[in-house]
């Protein structure tokens, strides 16, 4: 944990902060706690709340689609005199879902950042944010495995148990752990956990890159995958994530899911 808080502060005492960064594997929701206490450590010097500080702008697809116009808005906040310590930081939410045309409208300020304008672009797919974008900020990559296994909530107990059915059974394990289908509660819930999911497998492609093939937390997955195979898998995952809202039967789309899955290994 704190890996992002570690990072501001290690560039803030060698006064090394830029004004954009890409932060890639995180969403919004799980991070706010670390992004507010890097604000009021690093940036405003106060204790003031996020939602409270109207020098902090929060662009997220859940509550709509980002469009232009809404960018239009925040580039308009932008250019307003700060409230606090001269300063404004704006961050968008799952910023690889975002059209060319937003992102068009979010080049210039990149390009050419106002004095004290910082950016926090968040991504679950670093790779699929458009590189016009991804070369103008410092990335931060997030591997959240660790705090996963070795605390893990109800929700996380039931992201380990699915994805140890399906490296161990494979296809069967539609079959043998039909517990599955109602400990899942919902298809929101499902989402949620195929998001944390999706953090786990791309934890260990690279733990696999890096050749730390025998790390304990990472075993049942490492031992029966390959670079391709994994990478396959985190295509299935996040395919599904966006897909997942188009079905109503929840019990069917994690069948259809353990499937995809399975194939990766055919």
């Amino acid at each position: 944990m704190n890996k992002i808080y570690n990072y501001f502060k290690k560039m803030s005492k060698e006064d090394k902060i830029v004004q954009a960064f890409l932060i890639g594997n995180v969403f919004y929701n799980d991070y706010k706690d670390e992004l507010q206490n890097i604000f009021n450590d690093f940036f405003f010097k106060n204790k003031t709340k996020i939602e409270d500080n109207p020098d902090i702008y929060v662009l997220k697809q859940e509550e709509s689609i980002i469009t232009r116009d809404m960018v239009k808005d925040l580039l308009k906040n932008l250019a307003t005199t700060s409230q606090f310590s001269n300063i404004k930081i704006y961050i968008i939410d799952e910023c690889e879902k975002l059209s060319d045309t937003v992102y068009n409208s979010l080049l210039k300020t990149l390009e050419e950042p106002q004095e004290g304008v910082y950016a926090i672009l968040l991504t679950n797919n670093i790779d699929a944010v458009k590189p016009t974008i991804s070369s103008r900020c410092q990335k931060i990559f997030i591997s959240s495995g660790k705090d996963l296994f070795d605390n893990p909530d109800e929700e996380n107990k039931v992201l380990i148990e699915l994805i140890k059915a399906i490296e161990n059974n494979g296809v069967k394990s539609i079959a043998i752990n039909s517990n599955i289908y109602s400990i899942i509660e919902d298809r929101s819930n499902f989402i949620d956990i195929l998001k944390s999911m999706l953090c786990v497998y791309k934890a260990s492609l690279y733990k696999m890159l890096e050749k730390d093939v025998k790390n304990e937390q990472y075993e049942f997955i490492l031992k029966n995958n390959t670079v391709e195979t994994i990478s396959k898998k985190i295509l299935v995952i996040d395919n599904f994530i966006n897909l997942l809202s188009n079905y109503l039967n929840k019990n069917l789309s994690i069948d259809r899911f353990i499937i995809d899955m399975w194939r990766c290994n055919i």
